[in-house]
């Protein structure tokens, strides 16, 4: 890493060698920068908070950090993005100066496949849109100008249809925005949404506008081969990671069989404070963390292949827990640490109702 004041003449001397990395990160005095290198893949300039003038040419550059680049401005990106066709990864994380222009010019970049626009104050996204069809990642973390129309082409009309990451943490969506995106965008693979303020239920009881009947978990027999024909007459979603962190004002989680969730692995709701009822059938589902969700009252599980559950410092009582590992026949680590409801001395029935159960972790006594 370079922080001296003549960054220029050291890059200078860096040009006669086939230079294929270079991190100028936290730079603090670097305003201006010429860089050309016909072999360099990575450039990262996080941090240089003063740099606004930069010329880039690096026809092979697959891989652009410039956040918390605040300086820099649509005309800089808009040549890089000519200088430099090939990249495939663009961190434009707290550039508040980049707007519409900047982003249009991506439309030159053929192979972008991840970009980063957190923290910013975009109120538009047509841009991205327009110009970026071949996402497949995308963060929005902290993007508090988006309203709820946003990401309406998203889920209206299809576009970016490669796309398999969102980010949407700590943002400002509505529970209605939420809902439409996450019931029409089947093909996304991981969704964050941590923090979500305006999120109040993850509500999967319904599927196509049509109110499903109510889940019985008594047994697998959720999992008949009539109630997977019915829900593969929709197309199934591919989610695989669900990240709900910290949403303050969740309260209900709802999945059962019909919501199609052939492929989720990882649920995390940890540190949602005001979450009363989790309610999942997931044939697919590994990992379950509901650590520091100190309303949780009601959990019922029917997930024959999760391995890992999270319920450290839940109010949750020691019956609901015991019929809620039974549904669970491969489960492996149970975490009821400062669990005030659950016994340290009942580990015992914990393993009598879960027998797979290989490592339980208690506030008072290692099992």
């Amino acid at each position: 890493m370079l922080r001296t004041e003549n960054v220029l003449h050291v890059l200078i001397s860096f040009l006669q060698v086939a230079l294929r990395s270079l991190n100028l990160g936290i730079c603090p005095k670097l305003n201006s920068l010429v860089i050309e290198a016909s072999s360099m893949v990575v450039l990262e300039l996080k941090g240089c908070g003063v740099l606004s003038e930069a010329s880039i040419n690096c026809p092979l550059l697959t891989s652009l950090d410039a956040s918390f680049c605040s300086q820099l401005k649509d005309d800089c990106l808009s040549a890089t993005t000519t200088s430099c066709p090939l990249i495939e990864s663009l961190i434009l994380m707290s550039c508040p100066s980049i707007g519409s222009d900047g982003l249009y010019s991506l439309q030159s970049l053929s192979n972008l496949t991840m970009l980063d626009l957190s923290y910013t104050f975009l109120t538009n996204l047509q841009p991205v849109f327009e110009s970026c069809s071949q996402l497949k990642v995308l963060k929005l973390q902290a993007c508090k100008y988006l309203t709820d129309t946003s990401l309406e082409p998203l889920y209206k009309k299809a576009s970016l249809p490669a796309l398999q990451e969102l980010d949407l943490s700590y943002g400002t969506l509505g529970q209605s925005a939420i809902e439409e995106l996450l019931a029409y965008c089947t093909h996304l693979t991981h969704v964050s949404l941590n923090g979500c303020v305006n999120m109040h239920d993850l509500n999967w009881g319904s599927s196509g506008g049509h109110s499903l009947e109510p889940t019985v978990y008594g047994s697998y027999g959720i999992f008949s081969q009539e109630n997977v024909h019915e829900s593969m007459e929709h197309p199934d979603r591919l989610l695989q990671n669900l990240n709900c962190v910290g949403c303050p004002n969740i309260r209900k989680v709802l999945i059962p069989p019909q919501a199609r969730c052939f492929h989720l692995s990882s649920l995390n709701l940890s540190l949602s404070a005001n979450l009363k009822e989790v309610d999942v059938a997931c044939i697919t589902l590994c990992f379950l963390n509901l650590s520091n969700c100190c309303s949780l009252e009601t959990l019922k599980l029917a997930c024959p292949k999760l391995t890992s559950l999270f319920l450290q410092s839940c109010n949750i009582n020691e019956e609901a827990v015991e019929i809620a590992i039974s549904q669970c026949s491969m489960l492996e680590t149970l975490d009821v640490r400062f669990c005030p409801k659950v016994c340290s001395m009942s580990m015992g029935k914990l393993r009598a109702a879960c027998p797979s159960l290989k490592r339980i972790f208690s506030s008072l006594t290692p099992s």
